[in-house]
């Protein structure tokens, strides 16, 4: 059978992220890289993944509602970190995430076993898409910044209440921003990087795998905008 067939029998991702692993050069046939899914292989031939032999185990890519006060620390013994949220089976993989949500932020995170994924999100570049939420329905004055790309209100009469979402590149620049605004009534979310969005169901302090066509489209997206630079 062809390569392609092979690593997607052996759950190796959907074949947009296949077609990414060929592509970026990280199978192996006998020690020599291939990079064309035409590529036939048989039993006896071995068939590495980033060096690592392949078996049927699936990659992961997990999306969390991070806590306020919690850390990115994947170690489950870690009080209060996203490794304590996860579930047994979980903690038996070696999971990495970026290191960009502040402990006093909350919201979306992305953490894989795939540091390739992870590094290829991270060098996207993507804006983030910050909201807090406001007492009273005065609409405040935000000072203006180059780094933020846009700002948007949303006054509730019925709740006594704005949202203030904040899209911009600088998350550090943009949650002092917003922590700062007078009323603030909890902590600062991250509802979207880029276009990956936090999940409306995924309740605070749970997290669940990315779907296949969400992990399809953050790889396109990442391709291309690596291309464009």
């Amino acid at each position: 059978m062809n390569i392609e067939r092979y690593l997607t029998e052996h759950r190796q991702g959907t074949p947009g992220q296949i077609f990414r692993l060929l592509r970026q050069g990280r199978v192996t046939v006998n020690d020599l890289v291939v990079d064309t899914p035409r590529e036939n292989v048989s039993a006896a031939d071995q068939v590495r993944v980033d060096g690592m032999a392949v078996t049927g185990r699936q990659p992961q890519y997990l999306i969390f509602n991070k806590p306020v006060g919690f850390t990115l620390e994947l170690e489950p013994t870690s009080q209060r970190s996203l490794g304590s949220l996860l579930n047994a089976l979980d903690q038996q993989r070696t999971l990495m995430t970026s290191a960009d949500l502040p402990k006093e932020a909350a919201g979306m995170v992305v953490v894989s076993d795939d540091d390739h994924f992870l590094t290829e999100v991270a060098q996207a570049d993507w804006p983030n898409t910050l909201q807090v939420s406001l007492n009273g329905t005065t609409v405040p004055d935000l000072p203006v910044n180059a780094a933020f790309s846009r700002v948007t209100t949303r006054v509730d009469t019925v709740h006594q209440s704005v949202t203030v979402t904040l899209v911009t590149r600088d998350i550090g620049a943009g949650i002092a921003v917003l922590t700062a605004l007078p009323n603030v009534n909890g902590p600062v979310n991250r509802i979207a990087l880029g276009a990956l969005a936090l999940p409306v169901d995924l309740p605070v302090g749970t997290y669940r795998g990315l779907f296949d066509d969400e992990i399809d489209a953050v790889s396109s997206l990442t391709t291309q905008e690596t291309t464009e630079k």
